[in-house]
């Protein structure tokens, strides 16, 4: 069973994704920002993360740059809403820095884990 990481600053997001990865069956660990989602990813080298750009602490470009840099095998999936061009332009720059794919918020379940299992080629 892969472990998942997911980080994002709203508990909301948090569960809902984790609810459908679990349901998927993954294992999914989930942190608040990217310091404690940098920190979880250390301790339990998870085979993807899922983080959030827009965060307070630590947001998820440095913590894409981060996570490379301890592991560049780690697979990363950014999210992020894209209804304004601030969105936008951070989901491209995301791609850019070092995600393996974006998501843009709002997603529907089925193409979360499209990208997930495609990321981590479980189908």
């Amino acid at each position: 069973m892969s472990l998942i990481l997911v980080i994002d600053d709203a508990a909301t997001v948090r569960q809902l994704v984790g609810r459908i990865l679990v349901d998927a069956a993954y294992s999914v660990l989930e942190a608040q920002d990217g310091d404690v989602g940098v920190a979880l990813f250390q301790q339990h080298r998870p085979s993807l993360v899922i983080t959030d750009l827009f965060m307070p602490n630590k947001e998820g470009i440095e913590t894409i740059q981060e996570i490379r840099r301890l592991s560049p095998g780690t697979k990363i999936i950014a999210m992020s809403a894209s209804t304004s061009p601030t969105g936008k332009l951070y989901l491209g720059a995301a791609k850019q820095l070092g995600a393996d794919a974006v998501l843009a918020k709002p997603f529907e379940p089925a193409e979360l884990l499209e990208v997930v299992d495609r990321l981590i080629a479980r189908r």
